[in-house]
């Protein structure tokens, strides 16, 4: 199992690439020189790619949600004591005033960032790719789960391959459906409101004669009297 997020950095991407490098390059894997330049240049470079983006994202993620907690009771210190003006005077109740505006634009700013960049679902779908991506590879270096059936690693090469382009193509997939999503909503978004105001804009069927049809109310419709036949 991988490092948690919080202990990666440079150091554990230049560990991980020497350590296994060193392991791809060994003796014991029965690969060709150019299998084993696939498992280094594609498969373990794509592990360090992602793992650089993983923790790209969850710096910014918390710097954004630590920005907006603080900046949150930062405002409501500021808001209780700008309650008592005649305590603080006029020399302090205009400084007041203006932290209060510019922490609100703060928070305002980072909860914007947050969500347009969406920095908290890439660093949890991120780090999902990247979990699977390098229990593909140890299983695949360890000869286990769907690859225990095979003699060697070269027999299993194959097999590798596609999984580790599969679940590249999965991650390339998955970004773009979140991203044809969410232009998706703003465009339902919008036509919504558009369609609302051409019904309520829309004028009155007119009829064949091009007289606009009026309805009697009910109580302008005058009851029908029934007439019963006497007994005779």
């Amino acid at each position: 199992m991988a490092l948690p997020a919080g202990y990666r950095g440079a150091g554990y991407r230049a560990w991980l690439s020497e350590d296994l490098g060193a392991l791809i390059e060994s003796k014991d894997l029965s690969l060709s020189h150019l299998q084993k330049g696939y498992v280094r240049s594609r498969w373990l470079q794509q592990v360090l790619r992602l793992d650089y983006e993983l923790q790209r994202s969850l710096k910014k993620y918390q710097i954004l949600r630590l920005a907006t907690a603080l900046g949150c009771l930062v405002i409501l210190m500021l808001v209780s004591v700008g309650f008592d003006e005649a305590r603080l005077g006029t020399s302090w109740a205009n400084p007041v005033r203006y932290l209060t505006i510019l922490f609100t634009l703060m928070v305002s700013g980072s909860v914007v960032v947050e969500h347009l960049f969406n920095y908290g679902q890439r660093w949890r779908d991120t780090e999902h790719s990247l979990e699977r991506l390098q229990t593909e590879g140890w299983r695949f270096l360890q000869l286990s789960g769907h690859y225990r059936h095979y003699e060697n690693h070269a027999a299993a090469f194959s097999a590798f391959v596609n999984q580790v382009e599969e679940l590249s193509q999965h991650e390339v997939e998955v970004y773009s459906s979140r991203v044809l999503h969410e232009r998706r909503k703003g465009g339902e978004a919008a036509s919504d409101t558009g369609d609302g105001i051409k019904k309520s804009e829309a004028p009155p069927a007119e009829t064949a004669r091009g007289e606009t049809p009026t309805v009697p109310a009910r109580d302008q419709i005058a009851p029908r009297r029934i007439q019963l036949p006497r007994g005779q």
